[in-house]
């Protein structure tokens, strides 16, 4: 048997060297000189914001992991010469199953629902043991949720880094960058403004040990045109058309319709936006209070309509009614009747105090004298009438019978158009003058959007210790 040695070259070998030699110690944890703890800088870049999920109160973020430490198992020269200086340094990329590499995940999150996928990206090692591992990772974090300013609201919501594994006393997480970084953000519905990064140590009362984290606070405000063009604006514009419902003529039979294709057109609308509103029992948002507002405004219009309508026509159907009764006589007819029946007594007793014994001639017509008294009796009362009418105050329009409830019911109209022309805005504006004011001071901002800058920011992070 002839074995053929194959000709390796010096990078080569000290992989195949390493990676027999992590064989046995993939699972110990990495030392360096003179130092006891492990130092893992952690430099995060937000990539997107997937979304907020307010029924499940988690946030979801595609971010950029860039994780930095030394080894001192990962330390080679290359050609003979020592690894010092940049001329003389060599790198080796390794896969993440061949080498240690921290555990780190967000602790306030409900865990991984997807299959890891950061074991794709591969690990770079310099001969000094410095390893440069960057990748791309889901982060799905528990984040409050409060949707009572939606569409204009503002989040808050807090990503914890930290080890699974190893405590205070093995591992320390360090921030590599003092910033957090919009690493190519995809601009979704929700703009970051605000972000700061704690390093601090929680205590676990399940290990009962303190475990080094990173906090990064960061504050989310929602880009609310979408919902402004395409819900608030058509909702307002539709609703509007319930306002000038008092400016039709009331006896054109349409203010009832108009209102009533107004409510069905407003519930319609009502069903399409449902799938945009959050759904939670945290709270109803402004916008449903918004809408419900509006829409009790239109059916009250509709309810003022039929009162108005019903105003303007009474008169008419009480006359109506009291022609079908006919149990009473038109009053002209009672007072010609009564007349008659005066002068007709006054004739009498003027023939009885005369002694008038001679008959009247033939052609006398006792009826026509009869009304020649009611003419001049009827011209006296009218005159009277007359007087009275002139010397009236304006009460007396306002109570006659044929023209008062006409009157009243146009009142009503213009009365109730001014009252919705001005509590429709004044209501639209309160309900949307959000009072969500930034809870996180400007100054403590720690957030750098690379798209703005043309400097990257300056690592922490100097390299391993000599």
């Amino acid at each position: 048997m002839i074995i053929y040695a194959k000709d390796y070259s010096p990078v080569e070998m000290n992989r195949i060297r390493i990676k027999k030699l992590y064989s046995d110690h993939l699972l110990i944890r990495p030392s360096t000189k003179n130092v006891s703890q492990t130092v893992i800088a952690l430099g995060l870049g937000i990539m997107e914001v997937v979304g907020i999920d307010p029924q499940k109160q988690v946030i979801t973020l595609n971010a950029n992991f860039e994780l930095k430490w030394c080894d001192s198992l990962l330390h080679w020269n290359s050609s003979g010469q020592p690894c010092i200086g940049r001329k003389n340094r060599s790198e080796i990329f390794f896969s993440p199953h061949e080498l240690w590499t921290p555990d780190i995940v967000a602790i306030n999150g409900p865990g991984k629902i997807e299959k890891d996928s950061k074991s794709q990206y591969p690990v770079l090692v310099i001969c000094t043991g410095n390893v440069r591992w960057s990748y791309q990772d889901r982060i799905v974090s528990f984040c409050e949720v409060d949707v009572r300013n939606f569409p204009f609201d503002r989040q808050y919501c807090s990503i914890i880094l930290q080890s699974t594994i190893f405590d205070t006393s093995q591992l320390k997480l360090r921030s590599l960058y003092k910033v957090v970084r919009l690493y190519n953000l995809i601009r979704t519905e929700w703009e970051i403004t605000h972000a700061t990064i704690e390093e601090i140590d929680l205590y676990n009362p399940h290990h009962q040990r303190n475990f080094s984290t990173i906090k990064i606070n960061i504050e989310l405000v929602r880009l609310s045109r979408f919902y402004i063009l395409k819900i608030i604006f058509p909702f307002s514009i539709i609703s509007s058309l319930a306002l000038f419902s008092f400016c039709l003529p009331t006896d054109s039979g349409e203010k009832v319709a108009l209102t009533v294709s107004v409510l069905l057109s407003l519930s319609i609308y009502l069903q399409t936006i449902s799938d945009y509103v959050p759904k939670t029992e945290r709270g109803f948002s402004i916008l449903t209070l918004y809408s419900n507002i509006v829409f009790s405004f239109v059916f009250l219009s509709c309810i003022f309509n039929i009162f108005t309508i019903f105003i303007y026509y009474h008169e008419q159907y009480s006359m109506k009614h009291k022609k079908l009764k006919g149990k009473q006589k038109p009053i002209l007819s009672n007072i010609h009747e009564s007349l008659l029946e005066m002068n007709k007594q006054r004739w009498t007793f003027l023939k009885k105090r005369r002694n008038i014994h001679y008959k009247l001639p033939e052609q006398t017509d006792v009826s026509g004298l009869e009304v020649l008294h009611d003419i001049r009796y009827i011209r006296q009362l009218l005159m009277n009438l007359l007087v009275r009418q002139s010397t009236a105050d304006f009460r007396y329009h306002l109570f006659q019978p044929k023209r008062s409830l006409k009157q009243i019911a146009v009142l009503i109209d213009r009365v109730l158009f001014f009252i919705y022309l001005i509590s429709m805005p004044i209501s639209t504006i309160i309900l949307f003058q959000s009072s969500n004011q930034p809870r996180l001071p400007a100054a403590t901002n720690q957030i750098l959007d690379l798209h703005k800058t043309v400097t990257d920011p300056i690592p922490v992070f100097r390299g391993c210790p000599k």
